[in-house]
């Protein structure tokens, strides 16, 4: 029964030759969660060959173009493979303005499939979506427009330990994060500048390589994994060797490489 956190697009505000604009699938045992849809995500799926059919639920951070623009392409695909099923959108108030612009503008007719937008919206942690494999909470972020996180927590299982995924992107440090994902075994979280640049990351309310494994740390984390990386950087290393030194058990994210988190059986 597998849990998998799949890369689609690793980039920040601008891409670059190796990557893509902020995409990821969570499958929680068969059950694909796409999880924010920057510029290219649908190219993506169909080169890992995930079908867009099996998109039901999608999870937006927030309105800025590199997490959210994707998502117009994808629709209107679905549209025209006449998709019949609903498709939730997660997502803080005002998405629903930029659908509703994109049929408007392009002339076409509605779309075969409802878009049912659940407005993303509220303090501290709060739930968002119950299903049969998760439950899901939001907790908001700090970052320059309203940006929330998400924490999947599965279902539990006989005999086995339920895991939990956290993705955290875009936001500044602040205190109550680390309390908020306490525990959670894979944290997704931001790492768009190097220590080096620390005040870039301040002014744009960013975190450092550094600053996202002092989180992890904070949390009990089992696993950091990093992403949303500045084009600013020619090679990605430097963020991983940043991290290890605070949090060891880092990776980066690339794109199409999937992550694994395990199942802790219960010992008796």
């Amino acid at each position: 029964m597998p849990l998998t956190l799949t890369s689609l697009g690793c980039a920040s505000a601008l891409p670059t030759k190796d990557n893509y604009f902020t995409a990821h699938v969570l499958n929680i045992r068969g059950r694909s969660f796409l999880l924010d849809c920057g510029e290219g995500t649908q190219l993506s799926l169909r080169q890992l060959g995930i079908s867009l059919g099996a998109i039901d639920h999608v999870f937006i951070t927030h309105l800025h173009a590199d997490h959210v623009f994707g998502m117009l392409g994808m629709i209107s695909s679905m549209h025209l493979l006449k998709r019949k099923d609903p498709l939730y959108v997660h997502a803080p108030r005002g998405l629903e303005k930029l659908i509703a612009f994109y049929f408007d503008f392009s002339g076409k007719q509605d779309p075969s499939f409802p878009i049912i937008h659940e407005v993303v919206e509220g303090r501290e942690v709060f739930p968002v979506m119950d299903c049969d494999e998760a439950a899901v909470m939001a907790f908001p972020l700090s970052h320059g427009v309203p940006t929330y996180g998400y924490l999947f927590r599965e279902k539990p299982v006989r005999r086995s330990e339920p895991r939990s995924v956290a993705y955290c992107t875009d936001t500044a440090p602040f205190p109550e994060l680390a309390g908020w994902i306490k525990g959670v075994d894979l944290l997704f979280h931001e790492a768009t500048y190097l220590e080096k640049d620390l005040e870039s990351a301040i002014k744009f309310k960013h975190c450092t390589a550094r600053q996202a494994a002092q989180t992890a740390l904070q949390a009990g984390a089992g696993k950091l994994l990093l992403g949303h990386f500045s084009s600013r950087y020619k090679e990605t290393p430097a963020y991983l060797a940043e991290a290890k030194e605070i949090f060891p058990n880092t990776e980066l994210s690339t794109e199409g490489r999937t992550f694994s988190v395990p199942r802790r059986l219960i010992s008796t």
